[in-house]
């Protein structure tokens, strides 16, 4: 089991996360809630969780206040930043610090567990693959997650899976919202959009070139469903980059 303290100002989100990561079950459990810098500090300093996700701007003291103070005294819990898009610039500041990861709001479930798989995986040094065999996911919602993570640059949609597995793209649709809590469209925009980030952050790949690796050979709509996803531009997103 691995414990975590949740740092966020705003009620309603703090208490929906804790109930979104005790409802994936994936062996964590929320052990502190507070809702500033100064009261996460401390709850780090008392509970020694594995984990902290913490949002970035509250009152008193911010997040990356927070982290850059518990570091310094030793801390060695796993940093995670929540961050809405318009401050998005910030989490990257975070990552400097040496943050792990960072969950972006509105929070989803299947970012969540996403998120704690992946943290799983890192803890325990265990494949993905055998993460999500643990959690009653269904072989072929699985293998669907699998194939699109690895494979997310191809074309890939329902109608590949209904005839990889002869089944009604209908059937196919249906089994993933159960079981991921989100449509199977939704997902793959998702781990393509994430995956972009990266590309343009970590390396010096052109827009049109990042668009096609991640699936989108007409960049024009690659743009288009970047934006919608993150609020700004691909060009935007890198040149907040560049500026730092």
């Amino acid at each position: 089991m691995y414990t975590i303290v949740i740092v966020e100002d705003e009620f309603r989100i703090r208490q929906g996360l804790g109930k979104l990561i005790n409802k994936v079950d994936l062996g964590f459990r929320v052990i502190g809630e507070a809702e500033n810098g100064y009261e996460g500090l401390k709850m780090i300093q008392d509970m020694e969780p594995d984990i902290v996700i913490t949002d970035i701007q509250m009152p008193k003291s911010d997040g990356l206040d927070m982290i850059e103070k518990a570091k310094n005294m030793g801390a060695e819990c796993t940093f995670i930043i929540l961050s809405g898009y318009a401050n998005f610039e910030y989490a990257q500041q975070g990552i400097r610090l040496g943050v792990n990861d960072y969950l972006l709001k509105p929070i989803t479930i299947s970012a969540v567990k996403e998120l704690l798989v992946r943290l799983k995986e890192e803890k325990q040094g265990m494949p993905e693959e055998d993460l999500l065999s643990e959690n009653n996911y269904s072989e072929v919602v699985r293998d669907m997650v699998l194939t699109t993570r690895e494979n997310y640059g191809r074309k890939l949609g329902l109608e590949y899976f209904s005839e990889k597995y002869r089944l009604t793209p209908e059937y196919l649709s249906n089994l993933f919202a159960k079981e991921m809590e989100v449509p199977f469209s939704s997902y793959i925009k998702q781990v393509r959009m994430e995956k972009a980030k990266d590309m343009i952050l970590n390396t010096d790949m052109k827009i049109y070139e990042i668009a096609c690796n991640v699936g989108y050979p007409d960049q024009k709509y690659f743009s288009k469903v970047f934006k919608e996803y993150t609020g700004i531009s691909p060009k935007q997103f890198a040149m907040n980059e560049a500026t730092r």
